[in-house]
């Protein structure tokens, strides 16, 4: 079998629609579409089950609630396709996504192939690219995958290669796809970036990070954060886990927490960074790939001047309606 599109489903009975039928319309035939229910209590188990009826290429495994993490990874165990992919239950795909990156995969024996993806808003799309190159595609570096969104569903995976890496989702943790999908370069993979939107990231309220309200889960990030260092440190790219710790860490990881006003969280944050990466701005990759605006939030959530950070927040907002 050619593809394997691993899709966990957690009470996706709104989305699930839209998504199964961007799968069952693929152009590609040779392929097999696994959901697995981790314990929905709603329709979404029947809604599959309707659509077992008509396409034999849907299998559907059923699991008590443990994450995300955990249902990708029964279903990577269950998977017989020569390449991997990963959808989530309220998203979708367009109908051609997986016949251009297997094709493309095949031709030269790749072991992961990169696309870009749309931001799907009700009223609108945004596109949102890599800006690895203004060529239909690239065969990028080790170096260069690590620097790209850590997100598995804009990318196809060769199984063999997953299998040579050990690779599996850390379970138990919402960050599970930054701590591990970085990973997965430190094998030298042979990478091609195609430079077209594929995949269609829908902004809805109910997926794991799309919400105003505080989760406790949102710690999580301090054992991804160390998973991927004890996975990662000393393997011949510690410029490029520096730069993983600055972005999601100091730069995503204190904004979220400073929108909650968690500055114990930060705190620790802050000191991590004093401990393993105490001079992360003169890394080259932060300096070129952050603006001086972000480097200045960084610093002040590196020296913790949460006082400095409001106010300028004030100012610049100010500045803004003017």
């Amino acid at each position: 079998m050619k593809l394997s599109v691993i899709i966990p489903v957690y009470n996706s009975m709104l989305y699930l629609d839209k998504c199964i039928d961007s799968l069952v319309n693929q152009t590609i035939n040779d392929c097999e579409f696994i959901f697995v229910s981790d314990g929905s209590t709603d329709k979404s188990v029947d809604i599959i089950k309707e659509y077992q009826k008509k396409d034999k290429r849907i299998k559907l495994l059923e699991k008590e609630n443990g994450g995300q993490a955990s249902a990708r990874n029964l279903g990577l165990s269950n998977a017989s396709g020569e390449y991997i992919a990963f959808l989530d239950s309220d998203d979708y795909v367009s109908f051609d996504m997986y016949k251009v990156m297997y094709d493309r995969a095949n031709r030269d024996n790749l072991d992961i192939v990169v696309c870009n993806y749309y931001l799907a808003y009700p009223d609108k799309l945004e596109k949102m690219t890599n800006n690895i190159t203004d060529e239909n595609e690239k065969v990028i570096t080790r170096e260069e995958y690590f620097l790209l969104s850590p997100g598995p569903c804009n990318k196809l995976f060769k199984k063999e290669y997953l299998d040579k890496m050990d690779f599996k989702f850390p379970e138990g943790i919402i960050y599970e796809d930054m701590a591990s999908i970085p990973l997965l370069g430190l094998g030298d993979p042979k990478i091609v970036y195609i430079n077209e939107c594929l995949y269609y990231y829908v902004q809805s309220e109910v997926s794991t990070m799309r919400n105003d309200t505080y989760k406790e889960k949102y710690e999580d990030i301090f054992k991804a954060i160390m998973y991927l260092y004890n996975n990662m440190i000393d393997k011949g790219n510690n410029r490029e886990l520096e730069y993983l710790f600055v972005y999601h860490y100091l730069y995503l990881g204190s904004l979220n927490f400073y929108k909650y006003r968690k500055f114990k969280n930060i705190d620790r944050i802050a000191n991590d960074m004093k401990k393993y990466f105490p001079n992360w701005n003169k890394n080259t990759l932060v300096v070129d790939n952050f603006s001086k605006k972000e480097i200045l939030y960084m610093q002040l959530f590196y020296y913790k001047k949460y006082f400095l950070i409001d106010l300028y927040r004030r100012i610049f907002r100010k500045n803004e309606k003017e």
